[in-house]
């Protein structure tokens, strides 16, 4: 008896034999629990209408579900800060669906309330101006973006500018700024890396509690309530307790090695794996390229330059004083043109190393034109969010 199918799955099956590629056998029972995909969300679907991946993808067979790769394939979206200088190019060209999967709390918090953050810039950058002496005149208060600013007073500082002054750089501060990201029509294609991994990963310390069980102990003296309810659970010595929690505290003391060792008693700090935070992900993709013509070599050096752009920062300004965040990647894993849901979603992420290797087999050759034989590049990625049970059931 065939299982139910969800959604996607039933999607995914359709784009499997519209790529004439044998249709995975819904009796095996290691395919059974569809749900999962259901509550994961749906599908995306990669859409070669709206996205440009000509100049950028490897190799040049990549979408073919017949070739090597079996119809299996990485894309790498690129999420630009609208205040990148790179927008204001004419042949830029972005996309309507730029919705991050997910950034990060302050990040979703600023998209959020995008009026307030622009006000809390003004308000920053008034008490800046304040402390200078440039703010003074600002004391009358300024409205930007549905948040009141004042400057510092000149009787605290002295006055170096006038309001005019003041409120100007503000604006020129808070007025352009936005957190948020346009996504680019440009994509980078690559097939599914050969090593792919995702390690999960939450940290706990070490933390002594004995000062708290001390704290406990002594309600004991105090609150008959909690004696007599003590007692009843078998703590027939609470003052006992107390002293003892006493006497472990004094054996923490400075120079107490001693009494330690002739009482034979050492005070146990009752430790405990207390929870801390959840790490943010962190992986790894290795790629070797082996361009094969003239028009693999160029888009070989097209994904390597995008790359290498995107990850870095830019100048808001001439005056160098503030930079704009680097853009930001979407990698989402497809198989026959439908996002695999039998493999890890990634959040919003940004490219913190790169390696690019000219020479992997300690020789440096090229083609005549100068093109090497072989380029390694390893991209290293971390994720804008971490993640919790919540996340994890409903697209992870």
């Amino acid at each position: 008896m065939g299982i139910g199918l969800g959604a996607a799955q039933a999607n995914k099956m359709q784009a499997v034999k519209d790529a004439n590629q044998p249709a995975p056998n819904t009796q095996d029972p290691k395919l059974q629990g569809s749900s999962l995909y259901q509550a994961r969300g749906s599908a995306a679907q990669f859409d070669l209408n709206k996205y440009k991946i000509e100049q950028h993808s490897y190799p040049s067979d990549l979408m073919s579900p017949m070739g090597e790769y079996g119809g299996n394939y990485a894309i790498f979206y690129i999420n630009v800060a609208v205040d990148s200088k790179l927008l204001k190019d004419p042949t830029i060209q972005t996309v309507n669906d730029n919705t991050p999967r997910d950034v990060g709390d302050a990040a979703g918090l600023s998209n959020k309330y995008q009026s307030g953050a622009g006000g809390l810039v003004a308000g920053q950058t008034g008490v800046a101006l304040g402390a200078l002496g440039l703010g003074g005149g600002l004391t009358s208060t300024t409205t930007l973006n549905g948040y009141t600013s004042t400057g510092l007073s000149s009787a605290t500082y002295k006055t170096l500018g006038t309001a005019a002054v003041g409120a100007g750089v503000i604006k020129s501060v808070a007025s352009t700024f936005s957190g948020q990201k346009k996504r680019l029509a440009t994509a980078i294609a690559l097939h599914t890396p050969n090593n792919m991994s995702t390690t999960y990963s939450v940290s706990y310390e070490e933390e002594e509690t004995d000062t708290f069980a001390m704290g406990i102990a002594a309600v004991g003296t105090i609150s008959p309530a909690f004696k007599k309810a003590a007692e009843q659970k078998g703590m027939s010595d609470v003052s006992g307790s107390v002293a003892a929690a006493v006497l472990a505290q004094g054996l923490k003391l400075p120079g107490s090695a001693g009494v330690s060792k002739v009482t034979g008693l050492a005070p146990n700090p009752r430790k405990e794996q207390i929870f801390k935070h959840v790490n943010f992900r962190q992986f790894t993709f290795d790629y070797q390229f082996y361009p094969r013509d003239q028009q693999e070599a160029e888009n070989v050096l097209n994904i390597i330059y995008q790359f290498k752009l995107h990850m870095h920062p830019e100048f808001k300004d001439a005056n160098n004083f503030l930079y704009v965040y680097p853009s930001e990647f979407d990698i989402f894993y497809y198989n026959g043109g439908q996002e695999n849901l039998n493999v890890n979603r990634h959040t919003s992420c940004v490219l913190t190393d790169m390696v690019v290797n000219y020479s992997p087999n300690s020789q440096f050759t090229t083609f005549p034109n100068g093109m090497p034989t072989q380029i390694n590049v390893t991209l290293t990625f971390k994720e804008l969010a971490t993640l919790t049970k919540e996340k994890i059931q409903d697209y992870l």
